[in-house]
């Protein structure tokens, strides 16, 4: 009897919770950011040498600061992979360009929808190829053990 009087106050609370604060927390850039994109980049946007993720500091702001660069970061498996409306993830870019880049324009839901159905191949290749752009500028971005 015990237990049951313990979860009561609990059920209740769960029962009138307001789903707008909840919902507002669950949607916002840094909480997308936590769900869709930290299980690989990591809280601190690091990535992992070992898993071959790159790294967003010293990275992100050259990547989407080149017109090939900006398509490509809108076919990485987190952005093509997940549930997200196109004007989330052009916020989910932001928070990242804002916490991890000095440069990069801003992406709009409408330049991630575009951007998205653009088809570009072979993402390997692709990356490749935004990295020779990058160099031909005297700009080295994160390294990608993937051949």
């Amino acid at each position: 009897m015990m237990r049951y009087s313990l979860l009561f106050p609990l059920l209740l609370a769960a029962a009138t919770a307001t789903p707008g604060h909840a919902g507002n927390t669950a949607t916002s850039p840094r909480a997308n950011y936590i769900l869709h994109c930290s299980g690989c980049h990591g809280m601190q946007g690091l990535g992992t040498v070992e898993g071959g993720i790159p790294g967003f500091p010293d990275s992100v702001g050259h990547i989407v600061g080149t017109e090939i660069g900006r398509t490509y970061v809108m076919h990485v498996p987190g952005v093509v992979a997940n549930s997200m409306t196109d004007a989330q993830i052009a916020e989910v870019m932001n928070y990242i360009l804002d916490q991890w880049s000095e440069n990069g324009a801003h992406f709009t839901a409408e330049e991630v929808t575009r951007r998205r159905a653009e088809p570009i191949g072979d993402l390997v290749a692709y990356r490749r190829q935004v990295v020779a752009e990058l160099r031909k500028s005297g700009i080295e971005i994160a390294t990608y053990p993937w051949p």
